[in-house]
């Protein structure tokens, strides 16, 4: 009698481990799945923000003489732009190798002051630009 005992339970053992086989694969293939994404995700993202390059080009006091030159190799888009403290959202995008004028992204010739700073929020990153003479 003990050994037919020992014998069911060993089985019910089994049959409990084996049941449990697919909800845990599941699971655990489905977070590796979800980690193996957001971190394909957080990579292309890198390779995205080392590749922008961008400069801004002061030559004067307005707008229209204050380039943006993006001269990385992808193409950026500005989705914001703070100049002497008033901010512009606005949705640009300038190619690669591309030279714009700042008033035909803000779509205003607005006086830019020497010394001041320019922030762009490029692709969701801010980038900051001191004007003027260094």
């Amino acid at each position: 009698m003990k050994a037919i005992s020992s014998i069911f339970s060993t089985l019910i053992v089994v049959m409990i481990t084996l049941s449990l086989i697919v909800p845990l694969y599941l699971f655990f293939a489905q977070s590796y799945t979800n980690s193996s994404i957001q971190a394909n995700s957080a990579y292309n993202n890198y390779l995205t923000d080392i590749n922008v390059k961008i400069s801004v080009i002061y030559l004067g006091n307005s707008a229209n003489t204050t380039f943006v030159y993006n001269y990385g190799s992808v193409p950026i888009i500005i989705d914001k732009v703070i100049v002497n403290n008033v901010s512009y959202n606005v949705k640009y995008e300038i190619l690669t190798g591309s030279l714009v004028p700042l008033s035909s992204i803000i779509n205003s010739n607005i006086p830019v002051k020497e010394n001041s700073t320019i922030i762009l929020q490029i692709n969701g990153n801010y980038y900051y630009f001191n004007l003027g003479s260094d």
